[in-house]
């Protein structure tokens, strides 16, 4: 039976990986565990679906983190520039 995994499961593959399985295997582990999809067309878009919404919540916290990491640098700059003005003779 051709599945997609969910998640990645030790000798079987990664996540969002479209794999042959025995039958008995995905219908009796795989499938009851929402650990993979049955790769029809339905299954084929969910997973292309679910994979979207990873990528775009990935983006959002790099977005976020990179703004956070830049933050982080002005502040430093600032304290940086503060301390130096400060040992400066008048």
């Amino acid at each position: 039976m051709k599945i997609i995994l969910l998640q990645d499961v030790r000798d079987v593959g990664k996540k969002f990986e479209e794999r042959f399985v025995a039958d008995g295997y995905a219908t009796n582990f795989l499938l009851p565990r929402n650990m993979a999809l049955v790769a029809d067309k339905s299954g084929l878009a969910k997973a292309q679906q679910m994979k979207d919404q990873g990528e775009a919540k990935r983006a959002l916290e790099e977005k976020e983190l990179s703004e956070k990491e830049a933050k982080r640098q002005e502040k430093h700059q600032a304290l940086e520039e503060f301390r130096l003005s400060q040992r400066e003779p008048s």
